[in-house]
C-alpha cells in the first residue's frame, strides 16, 4: 500500500486527526478486553469458592478459606453509599382548599 500524501496541509492534517482517532480508538478497545478478561475471571474464582464451598458442608469436611480479591484502588464511593443508605424525607404538600363557588340569590327567593 502506498503512502499517499496530500500536498495540502489541511488535508494533511485531518489525516494525523484520523489517525490518532483511531489509535485512541484501539487502545480503548484493548483496556476494555484487558477490564472484562479480569471481570470474566474474577466470577469464576468466585463461582469456583462457592461450589468448594457447596460441596465441602455436602461432604461433611471443613469449607476451605475464601480468598477476596483485593479492591482497586479508585475514586472513593463511600459517600454514594451513605447517602443511598438514608431514607429520603418526603413531605406531602398541604391540599388546597377548593374554591368556593359564591351564592347566586335568585329574585324568587
Amino acid at each position: 500500500m502506498s503512502d499517499l500524501i496530500s500536498s495540502t496541509s489541511y488535508v494533511r492534517k485531518r489525516i494525523e486527526e484520523l489517525r490518532e482517532r483511531k489509535k485512541l480508538a484501539r487502545e480503548v478497545e484493548a483496556a476494555l478486553a484487558e477490564k472484562l478478561a479480569k471481570d470474566a475471571e474474577e466470577k469464576k474464582q468466585k463461582s469456583d469458592a462457592r461450589i468448594a464451598a457447596k460441596l465441602a458442608r455436602l461432604s461433611g469436611v471443613e469449607a476451605p478459606a475464601v480468598k477476596e480479591p483485593e479492591p482497586e484502588p479508585g475514586p472513593v464511593e463511600a459517600k454514594e453509599e451513605v447517602a443511598a443508605e438514608e431514607e429520603p424525607v418526603i413531605k406531602k404538600a398541604p391540599k388546597k382548599a377548593a374554591a368556593k363557588k359564591p351564592i347566586e340569590q335568585t329574585e324568587e327567593e
